[in-house]
C-alpha cells in the first residue's frame, strides 16, 4: 500500500474502540489544561490540533516539541508478523516542521528514536498491507522521543505491560486495549547536547483501559524513571519515591497531577472519570506508587 502523504485516509484514536457500537467503554482522548491547551501546536489547517494517524492520534506540544500525548487503539487479536524493515521517519506536512525534533537530535548520543506509540502495537489492520501502513505511520517524529537505549530495550516491563495486561485479564476474543502515552514534562529537564533549544523528558507515562473477563471496563497507569540510565545523572525536580526502582505502576489521578490532562470515559450518556475504574486507587500502594520488579508485580484488581 502507497503511503498517503495527504493523510485523507487516517482513522485516528477510536474512541469506541472496546465496545463498538455501544456507549458504555467509550474511551475518550484526553483534556488538556486550559494552560496545556494553550500550548499545543496547532494544525496549519486551522482545524484543531489533533494529529490523526492509523489508529492512533496525537496532540504536539509546540514549546517543547514533542508529543504532550500519544494515543492508540490497539488489537493484538488481529496482528500481523511483519519483518522489520528500517524505519523511515516522516516530517509530517499537517504540522510546522520548525515545531518537530528530527533525526539530527539522535545522532551521536546516548539516546535512540523511541517510539510513543510502538510500530510492533499498531501491526493489524483489514490485510496485511493496512497493517504495514498502519506500522509505517508510527514512524513520524511527532510520535519521537529520546529514550536512553536501555529504557527504549526495555520489553519486559514497560514495553510488555499492555501485552500482558490483556493476557492476564481479558477474554482472548476481545484482545483489544486503548493505550495512551507521553512524556512528563519537567521545568528542569535538561538539553540535548548541541541543541540548547531541546530539552528531552526523563520521564514517561502510559495509561491502558481495556474490557476486563468480566465485562467490565478497567484501567490502570504507569511511570518509567530514564534518568539513572542517562550519564551524566542530571539534576531534575524531586523524583517518585522508591528510587531503587525505575518502573512503577501509579493511580490515573497522579497522572493528571504530572500531565495536566484529565482522563475520561463514557458510561452510557454519561462521561465521568476514568480514574474511577482504577484498581491501583483502591489499594494501599503508598502514595500511590508502586515499585514494579517484574509484570508480576502490576495489580489489576482491587
Amino acid at each position: 500500500m502507497a503511503f498517503d502523504s495527504r493523510y485523507d485516509d487516517r482513522d485516528g484514536f477510536d474512541v469506541a474502540f472496546l465496545r463498538p457500537g455501544k456507549l458504555d467503554g467509550r474511551v475518550f482522548l484526553p483534556t488538556l489544561s486550559d494552560k496545556l491547551a494553550a500550548q499545543a501546536a496547532p494544525l496549519l489547517s486551522g482545524k484543531g490540533n489533533v494529529l490523526d494517524y492509523h489508529h492512533y492520534s496525537v496532540i504536539l506540544h509546540k514549546a517543547r516539541r514533542f508529543a504532550i500525548y500519544s494515543a492508540a487503539s490497539i488489537d493484538f487479536s488481529g496482528r500481523f508478523l511483519i519483518p522489520r524493515n528500517k524505519d523511515v521517519w516522516r516530517v509530517d506536512p499537517r504540522i510546522s516542521a520548525d515545531l518537530q525534533v528530527t533525526g539530527a537530535c539522535y545522532q551521536n548520543n546516548q539516546f535512540d528514536r523511541g517510539h510513543l506509540t510502538r510500530r510492533e502495537d499498531l501491526e493489524y489492520g483489514a490485510d496485511e498491507a493496512s497493517a504495514i501502513a498502519a506500522a509505517d505511520d508510527t514512524c513520524h517524529w511527532t510520535n519521537c522521543t529520546p529514550q536512553a537505549a536501555t529504557f527504549n530495550e526495555n520489553k519486559q516491563l514497560w514495553a510488555g505491560l499492555e501485552l500482558h495486561i490483556l493476557e492476564q485479564a481479558v477474554e482472548k476474543s476481545r484482545f483489544k486495549a486503548q493505550v495512551i502515552t507521553g512524556p512528563v514534562f519537567g521545568t528542569r529537564d535538561p538539553v540535548i547536547p548541541g541543541f540548547p533549544g531541546v530539552r528531552y523528558p526523563l520521564r514517561y507515562w502510559k495509561v491502558v483501559a481495556a474490557i476486563n473477563a468480566s465485562d467490565k471496563l478497567f484501567a490502570t497507569a504507569y511511570v518509567l524513571d530514564q534518568r539513572s540510565q542517562i550519564a551524566p545523572a542530571p539534576r531534575a525536580a524531586p523524583e517518585v519515591p522508591f528510587t531503587p526502582y525505575k518502573t512503577f505502576q501509579t493511580t490515573i489521578a497522579n497522572i493528571e497531577a504530572l500531565t495536566s490532562l484529565s482522563f475520561t470515559c463514557g458510561q452510557g450518556a454519561e462521561t465521568v472519570a476514568l480514574k474511577l475504574f482504577d484498581p491501583l486507587a483502591r489499594t494501599k500502594a503508598v502514595g500511590g506508587y508502586l515499585p514494579l520488579k517484574s509484570l508480576d508485580d502490576v495489580v489489576m484488581s482491587a
